[in-house]
């Protein structure tokens, strides 16, 4: 009783159980940012440099800009820039942001601008759930190709977003299909890619364990 006590305490979303509601927020706290990074901040020089997993209030300078709880980068900051008002975080317009600054090559976080720009954003708590919605936005065509081919389960769904996060929807269904779209040789072949890949692998184990896999409804 009294370890059941602590875990509760030490689970500051409560999700020992999988719902049809809570699965989306589970998955990103538990696989796609490793416990918020484990509550480790990331430096203020915009490195990722002795911090892992993803924070809210996280702004590197990743791929010429990376930011939020799933790290949206390149073509990922599109999205972020239709939903924020970029005049006032960064004086310039939503289309010059979009065409300008979200690719890779774009050179946006070497601007202080750009990073005092999101630093700002990304410290305003009425953006957490923002960035919430565009995260589950932009992984739900992984689930709803993992519906369409049969799966059911929390762990599959978990599968299905941890390995589209690292490949895109599309690089997930192409592995799927070379998989046979079978959930376990999935991760089996995602966990074996790198080091990085295998801790989310472990995440899924820990947050969806295969022994507790769940039919849900998302």
């Amino acid at each position: 009783i009294i370890k059941k006590r602590k875990d509760k305490k030490n689970n500051p979303k409560n999700f020992d159980k999988t719902t049809d509601t809570n699965f989306w927020p589970k998955v990103l706290y538990g696989v796609i940012t490793r416990e918020y990074g484990g509550g480790t901040p990331c430096p203020g020089d915009c490195s990722s440099r002795g911090c892992y997993g993803k924070r809210y209030t996280d702004v590197l300078c990743l791929d010429s800009g990376t930011i939020g709880i799933a790290h949206f980068a390149a073509g990922g900051l599109k999205k972020v820039y239709e939903v924020m008002d970029t005049e006032k975080y960064f004086g310039r317009s939503k289309s010059e942001m979009i065409n300008n600054y979200a690719d890779r090559d774009s050179g946006a976080s070497d601007n202080q601008w750009w990073l005092d720009g999101f630093r700002k954003w990304v410290s305003e708590p009425k953006n957490n759930q923002v960035q919430d919605n565009l995260f589950r936005q932009s992984r739900q065509s992984a689930v709803d190709s993992a519906k369409q081919n049969g799966w059911q389960t929390d762990r599959e769904f978990a599968i299905a977003v941890g390995v589209s996060n690292s490949y895109g929807n599309g690089g997930f269904r192409n592995i799927a299909n070379n998989n046979d779209w079978n959930a376990e040789k999935i991760l089996s072949y995602y966990r074996s890619q790198s080091t990085h890949k295998n801790n989310r692998a472990i995440a899924i184990d820990k947050w969806f364990p295969k022994s507790k896999a769940k039919k849900i409804n998302i």
